[in-house]
């Protein structure tokens, strides 16, 4: 997972005009492919653990949700925080 998230940033440092449809595309395959992944490594974890991160999950998705409807406003909604200390 560490290696593609590396590979998007790789890859949008290096364009140099404005981004292309193709451009966004490419971006978009790359982080479908983190999701993925970090999904496959997920599904590694106990259940504890699959508890203690679960959370995140649906903040993240939430987040990516408003995103692509073109909702999101940071000074209503926030920005993500997570508290990971066992309690």
């Amino acid at each position: 997972a560490l290696n593609s998230i590396q590979k998007i940033s790789s890859t949008a440092a290096k364009v140099e005009r404005e981004l292309m449809p193709a451009d966004y595309e490419e971006l978009a395959n790359l982080y479908r492919l983190v999701r993925v992944e970090l999904n496959s490594l997920y599904e590694l974890l106990g259940q504890k653990e699959k508890e203690k991160y679960y959370g995140y999950f649906v903040a993240v998705t939430e987040y990516e949700k408003k995103i692509a409807e073109g909702v999101y406003n940071p000074d209503l909604d926030g920005v993500l925080k997570f508290d990971y200390d066992d309690k």
